[in-house]
């Protein structure tokens, strides 16, 4: 089992998952997810070399959000001190900016909120790029005579039409990349049902 969110927390890719975030349009996000693609399909060809004849299943990406994000307690700190003081207008703004997303992130229990398949369903391609990164990889390995089995979980899945969708969407992609490299692997995508 390969858990996926520990690699966006490393310290070249967390800009790159901050600034997919705080975007504002899909366009804008898109342009932060084709930074991590790289990233993740690197991740991935490496795994499958490993494992080379081996399952592998991975989860895709499953922490609350706003772990990616500087923390509320010292944003409300730092946001306060630069009112009362008035110095740097510009952080005092970009603080702010922060901290309303860090806000409207904030969960008293994030199991029931935005984690999981509830992710990739409210941050339109997080998911899609995960899924093209590791069938990209799972390709170009095989081509080179890796013996790739790969199994997708969808995480956090407490209603079937999140299962449905997810599943739909992602298999599309994956039937996608394998056409655009032009061989097919072993896969298939389940889940993890939870409801905390």
């Amino acid at each position: 089992l390969c858990r996926t969110e520990h690699m966006f927390f490393e310290p070249e890719r967390r800009p790159y998952v901050v600034g997919m975030i705080m975007a504002k349009t899909d366009e804008e996000r898109q342009q932060y997810l084709e930074k991590l693609l790289p990233f993740q399909r690197e991740d991935f060809e490496g795994i499958f070399e490993v494992m080379d004849g081996l399952p592998v299943i991975i989860r895709l990406i499953d922490p609350p959000m706003h772990e990616f994000l500087p923390a509320r307690e010292t944003l409300i700190e730092e946001v306060t001190r630069l009112r009362c003081t008035g110095e740097n207008p510009e952080e005092l703004a970009e603080k702010e900016k922060m901290l309303t997303v860090v806000e409207s992130m904030w969960e008293i229990n994030p199991m029931m909120g935005l984690r999981g398949c509830r992710v990739g369903l409210m941050f339109p391609g997080l998911t899609e790029m995960q899924t093209r990164a590791i069938f990209q990889a799972g390709c170009r390995q095989a081509k080179k005579g890796i013996d790739v089995h790969v199994e997708i979980m969808i995480p956090l899945v407490t209603h079937y039409n999140e299962l449905r969708i997810e599943r739909e969407t992602l298999e599309a992609v994956a039937k996608q990349v394998m056409q655009e490299e032009g061989i097919e692997i072993d896969y298939m995508f389940g889940t993890m049902i939870e409801t905390p």
